[in-house]
């Protein structure tokens, strides 16, 4: 059984949709959380609202612990008060899920400089900011009593299995963050942090998920009154992947959306082609780059040295 209690969670964005879903998953199983979020509008735009204060209302009404924290994650003195305030409330930081985010769909030819700027702000340089005082915290437990535990995950988007036309500010950031949280993952090992991405799936304010698309269809057997496109699938792996059951999962990315998970592979090599001795040629590629998508029989053998083409 998951038993997260006693353990102390960050997550950003946790005022709505998928970020509520992970906050409110952690509370149900034990985890003390910080709710943060901004309280603004899909696009980013200020409002009034305090949504980190309905969520923490909604966990201590269901009798867990959390504290609201309202600040906009692309400032780095967002991710220092976060961490300030876990260790402030209950004097340790076990899990960060990083979620927070807004969108500026434009197609490229029409997208500006601060629509550009503005969500790698809060995508890529939030997961940033977040995750910094984090792991120096964790690396810093583990230097002082020899280990730590330290799960950190992070947000990227499926859009980057089924392509992402208007969002390309969106998608770039979250391919940046996928990257990190790898890199993230070989840095923090030696200290027993792991860092792991999800790509979820859900019917939030920001994503109007394409479900026949992702799933290819409906589900066979779907149990009467289950909702594949209720965020609280997400928020039940991101409490999976808190876990300590989850310690041996690292630098892996998974896609969650209703009842599937998906191990997504990532920067990896499909095929090779290779020149013994020598360089290919440009005309050289005019054979070789079609078979590395199968094109021909088989791989002809590297030609002699001295070979030239014709």
């Amino acid at each position: 059984m998951i038993d997260l209690r006693e353990r102390v969670a960050i997550v950003t964005g946790a005022g709505r949709g998928i970020g509520r879903a992970y906050a409110r998953r952690l509370a149900a199983y034990g985890a003390r959380v910080v709710v943060n979020d901004a309280g603004v509008a899909t696009d980013g735009a200020p409002t009034d609202e305090d949504p980190a204060a309905d969520v923490v209302a909604e966990i201590v009404g269901a009798g867990g612990e959390a504290v609201a924290h309202r600040g906009d994650v692309g400032d780095p003195a967002v991710g220092d008060a976060l961490v300030a305030r876990a260790l402030d409330s209950w004097g340790r930081l076990d899990t960060v899920i990083n979620n927070a985010g807004f969108g500026r769909p434009r197609m490229v030819f029409n997208l500006s400089d601060d629509e550009w700027d503005d969500v790698i702000r809060v995508h890529l340089r939030g997961t940033f900011v977040v995750s910094r005082p984090a792991c120096a915290y964790w690396r810093a437990q583990a230097k002082q009593h020899g280990t730590t535990y330290g799960r950190l995950i992070n947000t990227a988007t499926g859009l980057l299995v089924y392509g992402g036309a208007g969002q390309s500010n969106y998608v770039a950031a979250k391919a940046g963050i996928q990257a990190f949280t790898e890199a993230l993952a070989t840095e923090m090992a030696p200290y027993g942090v792991t860092a792991n991405t999800i790509m979820p799936g859900a019917n939030t304010r920001l994503a109007q998920i394409g479900w026949r698309m992702a799933r290819g269809g409906n589900e066979a057997g779907e149990a009467a009154g289950f909702d594949p496109r209720d965020p609280v699938h997400v928020g039940e792996f991101g409490a999976y992947l808190a876990s300590p059951e989850a310690g041996w999962i690292s630098g892996q990315t998974f896609q969650v959306r209703g009842g599937t998970v998906e191990h997504i592979e990532t920067w990896s090599v499909r095929d090779t082609a290779h020149a013994e001795g020598r360089g290919f040629t440009a005309d050289d590629y005019l054979r070789e780059i079609p078979r590395l998508f199968g094109a021909g029989a088989k791989r002809a053998d590297p030609p002699p040295p001295g070979w030239k083409a014709k």
